[in-house]
């Protein structure tokens, strides 16, 4: 099935979403933290949660994120698997939209943010 190609602003939010996924999978995957998280980490992650949700919106076999509860403390474990379904739903999209810009690729794989 042939997409039309998205717009700037829809390849710039799928790019954010995809620099801070890598960030997100870069601290839980290569420091492993510990204990529970909470306040602005829980912030950012409504932040990620709500451009997911925009970008998503028009495609109802993908998944759709509620936000959380940023005065109750996460467990890293639930913050892992919340990370894990938004970077396998932005890759689906992704594969959706062949032409994202290539920028975005290495973020969402390696799970490495750049070294800019």
């Amino acid at each position: 099935m042939t997409r039309p190609e998205l717009g700037p602003r829809a390849i710039d939010a799928y790019n954010r979403l995809a620099r801070e996924l890598a960030a997100f999978n870069f601290v839980l995957r290569k420091t492993r933290p510990g204990g529970t998280v909470a306040g602005e980490t829980l912030m950012a992650l409504n932040g990620l949660i709500n451009i997911a949700n925009r970008l998503f919106r028009r495609h109802p076999d993908l998944p759709r994120f509620l936000p959380v509860d940023v005065g109750i403390p996460m467990a890293m474990a639930d913050l892992s698997v919340i990370i894990a379904r938004l970077t396998l739903a932005a890759l689906l999209y992704q594969e959706r939209y062949r032409h994202l810009t290539a920028s975005a690729r290495p973020y969402v794989f390696n799970h490495d943010p750049p070294a800019d």
